[in-house]
């Protein structure tokens, strides 16, 4: 039997003001996922300002179709759309400040939006990774570079909107929008600071080493709240803060990052313990092999990566799902053409992953079996 998710929470409690019942980390969910949907030309941009519209507005512009580009959510992304227009909840909430960034050759991609609830009080929403390839690209960058240009991006964000809307502030985010979340609240002036309720990051990645030592994130931490699914990858990489809640999930694998996949009882998320045990022994050896590469390793085996992908001739992850077959086979042909130094180094770092793993699990293996034997 499936089990309710976000959009089961809105058909119940969809109704419901957000003076009769608070904003929740449900909320938060709901509006981190719709900030995926394209909303160019749809919902007014920063230099528009004091410009804002309803979801009324956005449902009625000419242009709601664009909203749906994305092939791979589009079921998804259409029936949250359609529950939260139905949804007398978010009904008068004022949507704006929009944001969408891509360049290629700087390797950035940023996105975000704000909305401003009837009480007046402000969630900067930050767009997790989106199907483009430098979205892709600077989420791998972060595991050796601090910051990446989106980080710098999210804090001028921030700084810029609560310098023009005067309400309290929630800063949220999905993915990778999570992780500039975080950044942005880490980076804000004391009196912007003093103005973030919670900062809600639901399973986004965290930061590479030293950061979370730093003075700048101890003064944030007590305003965050991660949630991550039961079988996180995405979320556990690079976490060196280790304070989140584990959420139950209605898909398997890698499938449990997307929000539509939580689990949700109520007004809240179902909650476990832990995370699955298998996936916890792959986030060991992920995070164990970066420990083990240096910068310069990392950063030729990423570059190497997303060469061969370029080659592929898809300017997007969209356009890779329509033609994947011919895309893997363009990426062996690239593959073929790589200089050999640079192939068999990629090829040593994908195989020092395998060890890695092999290691890690012939461990846990034995250390259960002893255990038992112990019992």
């Amino acid at each position: 039997m499936m089990k309710a998710n976000i959009i089961s929470y809105l058909r119940t409690y969809g109704q419901e003001s957000f003076q009769q019942r608070a904003f929740n980390g449900v909320d938060a969910l709901i509006l981190c996922q719709f900030s995926y949907l394209k909303f160019n030309g749809i919902i007014p941009e920063v230099r528009d300002f004091p410009a804002m519209v309803t979801l009324l507005d956005i449902w009625r512009n000419q242009n709601r179709e664009r909203m749906f580009y994305d092939t791979r959510f589009e079921e998804e992304n259409r029936a949250l759309a359609e529950q939260l227009l139905l949804s007398g909840r978010f009904r008068q909430v004022r949507f704006g400040l929009f944001t969408d960034f891509v360049d290629e050759g700087k390797k950035v991609q940023f996105s975000t939006l704000t909305c401003v609830l009837e009480d007046g009080s402000v969630k900067v929403i930050y767009r997790g990774t989106d199907e483009s390839l430098a979205g892709w690209r600077e989420d791998m960058d972060m595991a050796f570079t601090y910051p990446v240009p989106g980080q710098e991006m999210s804090s001028r964000y921030l700084e810029h909107v609560a310098g023009l809307l005067t309400g309290p502030l929630d800063i949220l985010g999905h993915s990778k929008g999570g992780n500039l979340a975080v950044y942005a609240a880490m980076n804000a002036d004391e009196a912007v600071l003093g103005r973030i309720g919670t900062i809600y990051n639901m399973d986004g990645p965290g930061f590479k080493k030293g950061v979370c030592q730093m003075e700048l994130f101890d003064k944030v931490a007590p305003k965050i709240r991660k949630f991550i699914p039961r079988s996180s990858l995405v979320g556990m990489i690079l976490e060196n803060f280790g304070d989140y809640q584990v959420v139950d999930s209605n898909a398997v694998g890698l499938l449990q990052h997307f929000p539509s996949s939580w689990s949700v009882e109520g007004t809240d998320f179902v909650y476990l313990e832990k995370l699955d045990e298998p996936q916890r022994m792959i986030n060991d050896s992920v995070r164990e092999w970066l420990d083990r590469l240096s910068e310069e390793e990392q950063r030729d085996f990423v570059d190497t990566l997303f060469e061969i992908l370029q080659a592929s001739g898809v300017s997007d992850l969209v356009e890779f799902t329509q033609d994947y077959k011919g895309c893997i086979s363009r990426m062996w042909t690239a593959l073929q053409h790589q200089d050999p130094d640079k192939r068999k180094r990629a090829a040593g770092v994908i195989r020092l992953l395998f060890q890695v793993s092999g290691q890690t699990i012939r461990s846990e293996t034995f250390a259960r079996i002893q255990e038992k034997l112990e019992k």
